[in-house]
């Protein structure tokens, strides 16, 4: 497949929210989960996992034939790098940084980077294919967070009956947001740009 391929059914197909369900935080604090911040965040977080954690799987457990064991290593490896990376991000002057730091460290609890790492190490895609599907599995992830608070914006600002308000509206909208996203057939876009 192609990189843009990738990319499409990174972002659409294989939604890291809507399909697999990885970084969801209930109770977290989303108030800038739809930020430029967040979205860079993502983007480097998931590059630098997945481009390690599939090296190692490349590497050192297939050889030893050890794939079995790689939810294991992926979790002893990941969590303290990416505490590492939101450190260093943390203590940066850079306001941008230091939100993407913040962010980070979210994003290790919700899941989402361990998930799509695993997803990326598995997929059969070389290395720089891998780094190119995390990267837009974190926009992907960005662009639903996006227009699910624009969502929550406007159906607070509807007049909806009463049974409906909150989160049975909220869920609903979800799952047909989920419907569309995986309405983007994996093959059809492979025969797209292929």
């Amino acid at each position: 497949m192609s990189y843009i391929g990738i990319v499409v059914a990174s972002v659409f197909v294989s939604n890291a929210l809507l399909t697999y369900g990885l970084g969801t935080m209930p109770g977290g604090n989303l108030e800038d989960a739809g930020s430029f911040a967040s979205a860079l965040a993502l983007a480097f977080v998931n590059t630098l996992a997945s481009a390690l954690l599939w090296l190692i799987h490349g590497f050192l457990l297939a050889p030893l034939g050890l794939d079995s064991l790689d939810i294991l290593f992926f979790a002893l490896i990941a969590v303290p790098l990416l505490k590492f990376v939101a450190r260093t991000a943390s203590i940066s002057k850079s306001r941008i940084l230091a939100r993407t730091g913040n962010r980070a460290e979210e994003l290790i609890v919700g899941s989402l980077v361990f998930g799509i790492a695993l997803l990326s190490s598995r997929s059969g895609y070389s290395l720089s294919e891998a780094v190119v599907a995390s990267a837009a599995s974190g926009l992907g992830y960005w662009l639903v967070e996006f227009l699910l608070e624009s969502l929550r914006e406007r159906l607070e600002l509807s007049d909806l009956p009463y049974p409906f308000r909150g989160a049975p509206a909220m869920l609903i909208s979800t799952g047909l947001m989920a419907l569309a996203f995986m309405g983007i057939d994996a093959a059809f876009i492979k025969g797209l740009v292929s």
